[in-house]
């Protein structure tokens, strides 16, 4: 009986895995990424502050680690546990909770004219000086913006009184408070707490 031949037979070549690399900020440059845990990575990254309302930088958040995990995930076959934190009381938060609510009490109150234009003028100078210190030219042009609306208000406000009729004057007087709303909150907090500080010498 003739022995059997085996059928030749070629090992395959091998693939080298992805190798990942990340921006180590001790050394300043990459370094080769190894888990403490064989293949499973423990993750977590700050999450929105939310004291407003939401926007692009929080989709942002949510977006961009989604993206990088499934990488993780995916491509390189890590086992990720991927936690987020959600901020929901910092001073952020702290500060816009008071901010909104010296606003209201501002709003409800039944204040004389005279003071509300004194303080208008106040706002609208306190913002112009935000404005200059301001280095970031989207933010500085959405401010621009915003203080032309303030102006025509506060304009509208006092060319109501002016003219004597209540209503106008009313109506002028709510649109200052409405389109004014961000700046006097901020005007009104900080009125607050320099009046909490008391002198200083």
């Amino acid at each position: 009986m003739s022995k059997r031949v085996q059928p030749s037979w070629s090992p395959p070549n091998s693939v080298e895995r992805p190798v990942l690399k990340l921006f180590n900020s001790l050394t300043r440059q990459k370094e080769v990424f190894v888990p403490i845990s064989g293949k499973r990575v423990t993750w977590y990254s700050c999450g929105p502050t939310v004291y407003d309302a939401s926007h692009m930088g929080h989709a942002r958040s949510y977006i961009t680690f989604d993206i990088l995990r499934r990488i993780l995930s995916d491509y390189f076959g890590y086992d990720v546990f991927y936690a987020m934190n959600i901020t929901d009381v910092d001073d952020k938060i702290i500060k816009r909770a008071r901010q909104n609510y010296l606003f209201e009490q501002y709003a409800s109150e039944r204040r004389p004219l005279e003071s509300v234009i004194s303080d208008a003028k106040q706002v609208l100078q306190c913002f112009l000086n935000r404005i200059k210190t301001t280095t970031d030219l989207d933010k500085k042009q959405m401010y621009e913006k915003l203080l032309v609306r303030l102006t025509s208000s506060v304009e509208e406000l006092e060319s109501a009184v002016k003219s004597g009729d209540n209503s106008k004057v009313e109506d002028a007087q709510q649109k200052f408070i409405r389109e004014c709303r961000d700046p006097l909150s901020e005007w009104l907090d900080n009125k607050k707490e320099l009046r909490y500080l008391g002198p200083t010498y």
